[in-house]
């Protein structure tokens, strides 16, 4: 089983290692300094005097009792006053030689020579008062130097090394978090859930997991609730066209009849009637084909191509409804990715509603087309009455309007369609009031 801690007591532990391998490298400085005394790689730091008042001591005795010692030392010859043996650097000599003039102990900085003496024999003893390494190839480093600098990078080593595991534990878990997130709603097996060791990483996994199980059926629920609306809008086109087809034949039957001018204002009101009808229940199911839609958002689509397809319809609804229509192309780039389809008639509701709302007799349409670094933007304006604070809150949803009377111009689903085409292509139907009047509907949907 794994351990479990929180966050405080991971902290905790990451200082309590910063502590106890401190202790283990002050203790490790002192065991390595132990042992180069015992091998003779470090000299000590007392002051010894050997005494040389028995005549009979030779340079024999001296060397041998000097072998104890990790100290360079000089003998002299007193009757010539040359060194007649020696363990000691060339650099020092002079220091020898100057105590051995000044017949006693002399001080060189930290480096103290001592002085002995009998008829035949002269002894002069170098001994540092702070430790030193005996070889005097590295004598030049002082060892107290040599320990801070070995105990500041073991140090600095021990703190990255905790730190990046510290460092590593955290990642983990969030990388965890990250997956979980990036993957939200779809089915993962118990198997492959990632566990953390950190108790409130491990609460945010176990959560994130149960949500993204319950965000899983909801959206299998809806997709099969878009299976079936669709199955019944496909039925009940099949089961309404069969109705509307007759009405049609009878209506053509009796136009071939000789008709009162009543007769004819009631036929002609059952012809705008099923028209209005077509158009509406046309409408609804391109909705629902919309919502239902699982095919490609991610064409390559030539932007002038895309235009000249486009404006064939955007002009022959603005001859219709006879208001002034202008096409601005300002986009920077000549190609985009979407579903033409799609695109183009979503473009055509929001045409379609600026002309209806546009001002009678002087309606004037712009389609704008721009873009920056990530989206694109189709701005259509019409120049009629802005919309009020509840159309700009609504105009996006299912069957709104704002023709309360429902003559027949409006249906409320041009709008919605264009914010599920919006959607589909990673985007969003902005709807605005501009400072100049009038009234605009931005589709906006991501370049890629």
């Amino acid at each position: 089983m794994v351990k479990s801690y929180s966050i405080r007591q991971r902290i905790y532990y990451f200082v309590i290692e910063i502590v106890i391998a401190t202790v283990l490298m002050v203790l490790l400085i002192i065991g390595l300094t132990i042992f180069l005394k015992q091998a003779g790689q470090v000299s000590g730091t007392g002051v010894i005097h050997l005494s040389l008042d028995s005549e009979d001591i030779t340079v024999t005795d001296i060397k041998k009792e000097m072998s104890n010692y990790s100290y360079d030392y000089v003998i002299f010859d007193n009757e010539t006053n040359e060194i007649i043996y020696g363990n000691y650097v060339n650099s020092d000599k002079k220091n020898y030689v100057k105590t051995k003039e000044s017949s006693q102990d002399t001080t060189f900085g930290s480096v103290v020579y001592t002085y002995s003496t009998n008829t035949n024999l002269t002894l002069v003893i170098r001994q540092n008062s702070l430790p030193e390494f005996t070889n005097s190839s590295l004598r030049s480093i002082p060892y107290n130097d040599f320990t801070y600098i070995f105990f500041f990078i073991g140090e600095i080593s021990v703190i990255i090394i905790f730190t990046y595991r510290l460092v590593k534990a955290f990642s983990k878990s969030f990388q965890n978090v990250q997956e979980i997130s990036l993957n939200m709603g779809r089915i993962t097996k118990e198997s492959d859930y990632s566990q953390s060791n950190i108790i409130e990483f491990e609460e945010i996994l176990t959560h994130l997991y149960r949500k993204s199980e319950e965000l899983a059926l909801l959206i299998e629920a809806e997709r099969q609730e878009k299976k079936d609306l669709s199955f019944q809008v496909a039925a009940l086109s099949h089961d309404v066209k069969t109705p509307i087809t007759v009405l049609k034949g009878n209506i053509e039957l009796l136009e071939m009849t000789d008709l009162t001018e009543q007769q004819a204002d009631f036929i002609n009101s059952m012809k705008n009637g099923l028209s209005v009808f077509e158009g509406y229940f046309n409408l609804m199911i391109s909705y629902t084909q919309l919502i239902n839609d699982e095919t490609d958002y991610n064409f390559n689509i030539n932007l002038d191509v895309f235009l000249n397809d486009l404006s064939v319809v955007l002009e022959e609804l603005a001859n219709t409804y006879r208001v002034d229509y202008k096409l601005k192309v300002l986009a920077s780039v000549a190609y985009f990715h979407g579903n033409a389809v799609a695109l183009s008639r979503a473009i055509t509701n929001i045409f379609l509603n600026a002309c209806q709302y546009a001002k009678n007799n002087a309606g004037e349409v712009t389609l704008t087309i721009r873009n920056d670094n990530k989206n694109m933007y189709f701005v259509i304006w019409n120049n009629g009455k802005p919309f009020s604070e509840y159309a700009k809150k609504n105009a996006t949803k299912l069957f709104y309007t704002e023709d309360t009377g429902r003559s027949g111009k409006h249906y409320g689903i041009g709008l919605a369609f264009a914010l599920g085409v919006a959607r589909k292509h990673k985007g969003d139907l902005l709807i605005i009031n501009p400072q100049s009047g009038g009234a605009i509907v931005s589709l906006k949907i991501l370049i890629r």
